[in-house]
């Protein structure tokens, strides 16, 4: 921390972050309530997605556990891995076939996924962004 006081470019670097520092903190807001609408939705609609083969039990011998199984759970999934995935939510979830069967589940499956990449992790991140690269003019 002591070279933040030894080097003026990083002080304005500091700056532009607190300087908007309510706009930031009322768009993270903003951001956490949209992740907890899609978690919601995600929870309610689409559980089944939310498995994971990689987890492994060690000793247990099994494989594979859902990373949704409560309200609270799936809401930190979704936060976690739809801030650090790329495409969104999609990235992680387990793909649904699309037959006769899934069809309606497909169709919401494709609007969740798509949706939440547009509002979250284009719109909202960009316009953090966009707020301390503005500060820095």
């Amino acid at each position: 921390m002591d070279l933040i006081k030894r080097f003026p470019q990083l002080q304005s670097v500091i700056e532009s972050v607190t300087l908007n520092g309510n706009q930031l903190i009322a768009t993270a807001v903003l951001g956490v309530v949209v992740v907890y609408i899609y978690s919601c939705l995600c929870f309610v609609f689409v559980y089944d997605s939310f498995f994971r083969w990689e987890i492994n039990f060690g000793l247990l011998d099994r494989r594979g556990e859902s990373i949704c199984s409560s309200m609270m759970h799936c809401f930190l999934t979704v936060l976690n891995f739809g801030m650090r995935a790329g495409g969104g939510i999609g990235d992680f979830l387990v793909n649904i076939s699309y037959s006769q069967i899934f069809e309606s589940l497909y169709y919401f499956r494709a609007f969740i996924d798509e949706t939440y990449f547009i509002i979250f992790t284009t719109v909202l991140l960009n316009v953090i962004f966009g707020i301390i690269i503005d500060s820095f003019a």
